[in-house]
């Protein structure tokens, strides 16, 4: 059995290892986790021999060109690759909009508010000093820096360029040998990555990756089978049929072993072929076909372009999609940094776009089946890219403009039937995962004290007031009372049971425990708050109060218990519109409404005056408002995150700048006592973790769901383990 594993060829061997990875994570589950710290060992070791790779092999190719063939190359090849990449580039940019809408939200995460470090462009493109950019990965900037020593070889003469090209073709060869050696290893990698990922992804995100597998599959078959074969039969003599008929052999090949470099013997043949067919072949045009195949087989092609998809569909996956401005950005340096291996390039983009490292994991894992597919756009593009270089170089190209328009509505039409029947079959099989309001709506307050809830709001002058009560007095009455602004999420709200919880109804029932007495929780109105502390309707109001500079006057606030931060919660579609100062500038008919920060409103309106500011009493008032009276609402990040839990309709735009505004406890004015307890205690609370303890599980969630054991044969079928 080992020997006729060995035997088999190293694509078979991956795809071998992927199913039986598969199959080992589904039978034994979670338990085998551990195994993808083997996977990512395999995959660095891959990589170590990448960016070296890329020096030595673009100096060396380009070095060794004459001066007259690499005119021709750089100037027609290069102008007909140019344009055929920017195809690639355009059509794999477009087809994340056959990616299915799914409705997400999600608990507010601190990642959304830390300052996004900007690209340093001059440092990823320009290598000022090589030995950074290579330290780096500033892939880029390393293509630059070897395009520009093999262009400066091409015009050296002598024993000393002579040696300097042995001297690279031998590293080549050391690097290509280190490779080889390396890719036994890698069906291991391929095993260990699989198996942990079938025994630990949930469901929903298998069902994710279909979106990835059918839309790769669908871009490299339409480039394959109709975008390369209609621009070629648009452009030259050559039909459609031909087109397939040459490549037919060339394409099942590399398919069938995932191997481009072996056909190349194949295509520059059947190249020849069918020039000659045509009555178009001269001696210098065969002479073309015979240098330009092995030359462009080292550059990018459009098959290896495609895999930038990926990068987008991580966006997608992790509820952050790459948005169009950072899309010039992301295919100019994937571009450039797919000069080497996709597995430095993958990597480097998803950092460049700031998404989780981990989901490389995942391309690794699929790379084994959209390999194939990735060959044979990658063989069409070669024989494109042949054919059109060759009728440009013996006059035969057709440029006018009825060619051009044809082949333009071909293109569009072609693309856009594709992408509209993706987006309606996947939408229709590929559903959105359960809804995550019930989960905010279940989450509860570990109760250790008696509490009881009012509902009946007290009134100024009409219900019976009360002493303001020290800490002593509320010692001796046995009850903490605490007002509370309902529907006040994540800070106070009913739960699905009736029951008042949030953070601060978590904060209230701990400092109520700490005191040894019950905790009783009584409804406010913001606007009646230092009435009703005057009034004894209360002792503390906790409820996620902005302190606001008007009322400081007439009652007192703790210390800052949160720094909140200022953001827009609107409809998903209207998200980026509220990202930038810019773009706020230029809106149109738009209503905000606002519950607090009436200082910053009242800045807001003067800079924003063609925008309309309606207060109103709660949030609940936005988001369940009928019909669209107000565009978007201004809330902190954390509660409006909690909100769209609720709401997954809705999104949450940080502001520009910093907006951040704090948030704390009120007491009666005369009230000392009480309001030197709560600091004291608040302080203490801080710093002994329970604090944090309450954040993390109102605000980011931790531990709001209780996470089920991953689907497993040794644990549900045969019941081996618990």
């Amino acid at each position: 059995m080992f020997k006729k594993l060995l035997a088999m060829t190293s694509s078979t061997q991956m795809l071998v290892a992927m199913f039986v990875g598969f199959a080992v994570g589904i039978f034994f589950g979670e338990s085998v986790g551990w195994l993808s710290t083997i996977g990512n060992g395999v995959i660095l070791l891959m990589q170590m021999t990448v960016l070296p790779y890329i020096v030595v092999s673009l100096i060396g190719g380009i070095g060794k060109l004459q001066k007259s063939t690499a005119i021709l190359i750089f100037s027609r090849a290069g102008l007909i690759m140019l344009l055929l990449w920017l195809v690639g580039i355009v059509l794999t940019a477009l087809m994340p909009l056959s990616f299915p809408f799914i409705e997400s939200a999600s608990f507010f995460s601190t990642s959304i508010v830390e300052p996004v470090e900007p690209i340093n462009y001059f440092k990823l493109y320009i290598p000022s000093n090589p030995f950074e950019s290579m330290a780096a990965g500033y892939v880029p900037a390393m293509v630059v820096f070897s395009i520009a020593m093999g262009l400066a070889l091409i015009g050296m003469e002598g024993d000393n360029k002579t040696q300097v090209l042995s001297f690279m073709h031998t590293i080549t060869e050391t690097f290509s040998r280190i490779t080889q050696g390396l890719v036994k290893v890698l069906p291991i990698g391929i095993f260990a990555m699989s198996a942990a990922a079938a025994g630990t992804m949930g469901v929903d995100e298998f069902a994710s990756m279909q979106v990835y597998l059918i839309s790769y599959f669908v871009l490299c078959l339409l480039l394959t089978f109709v975008i390369l074969p209609w621009i070629v039969c648009s452009l030259t003599p050559i039909t459609y049929a031909q087109t397939v008929r040459i490549t037919k052999a060339s394409l099942v090949t590399a398919f069938a072993t995932g191997n481009i470099f072996i056909v190349i013997p194949v295509i520059i043949e059947e190249c020849k072929q069918i020039m000659r067919e045509h009555n178009n072949l001269s001696e210098d045009g065969l002479t073309l076909i015979e240098i330009l195949v092995p030359i462009a087989f080292t550059f990018p092609n459009i098959g290896k372009l495609t895999v930038i998809l990926f990068v987008y569909f991580a966006g997608w996956f992790n509820g952050t999609p790459v948005e169009v401005s950072a899309m010039p950005s992301l295919s100019i340096s994937g571009l450039l940094s797919l000069f080497g291996s996709v597995y430095v390039a993958i990597p480097f983009m998803l950092e460049l776009v700031h998404l989780p490292s981990d989901l490389f994991q995942l391309f690794v894992m699929s790379g084994f089946i959209t390999g194939k597919f990735n060959s044979i756009a990658a063989v069409m593009n070669l024989f494109a890219l042949t054919l059109l270089t060759v009728c440009l170089f013996q006059g035969s190209l057709k440029l006018r403009p009825p060619q051009l328009i044809k082949m333009s509505a071909g293109l569009l039409i072609s693309t856009v039937v594709t992408i509209l029947i993706c987006r309606v079959g996947m939408g229709l099989f590929i559903h959105s995962p359960e809804i995550t309001s019930g989960v905010i709506a279940n989450m509860q307050v570990a109760d250790k004290v008696p509490t009881k809830v009012k509902r009946q709001f007290p009134e100024v002058g009409k219900t019976p007031s009360q002493p303001i009560a020290g800490v002593q007095d509320i010692i001796k009455r046995g009850v903490l009372r605490v007002g509370y602004i309902p529907s006040n999420v994540p800070f106070s709200y009913y739960n699905n049971a009736g029951q008042l919880v949030g953070f601060d109804s978590a904060m209230a029932t701990k400092l109520a425990e700490d005191l040894n007495v019950e905790v009783e929780f009584i409804p406010f109105r913001k606007k009646t708050l230092s009435a009703s502390l005057d009034a004894g309707f209360f002792d503390v109001a906790m409820s996620g109060l902005a302190m606001d500079i008007k009322q400081m006057d007439s009652l007192s606030y703790s210390d800052p218990v949160l720094e909140l931060n200022v953001a827009i919660a609107t409809k998903d579609h209207r998200v980026n519109s509220f990202k930038t100062n810019q773009s706020i500038l230029e809106m149109e008919n738009t209503t905000i409404a606002y519950v607090e920060h009436d200082d910053k409103i009242k800045e807001a309106k003067r800079v924003l005056p063609h925008l309309t500011f309606v207060k109103i009493d709660g949030y609940k008032d936005f988001f369940r408002q009928k019909g669209d009276k107000y565009d978007a609402v201004v809330i902190s990040a954390e509660a409006g995150s909690a909100w769209t839990l609720f709401f997954p309709g809705y999104g949450i735009a940080i502001l520009e700048g910093k907006n951040r505004y704090p948030v704390a406890y009120a007491v009666a004015q005369t009230n000392q006592s009480l309001l030197n307890y709560i600091n004291n205690w608040q302080k203490l609370r801080k710093v002994d973790g329970h604090q944090q303890e309450f954040y993390d599980y109102w605000m980011l969630g931790k531990g709001a769901t209780t996470p089920q054991p991953r689907w497993s044969i040794i644990r549900d079928v045969l019941n081996w383990v618990d």
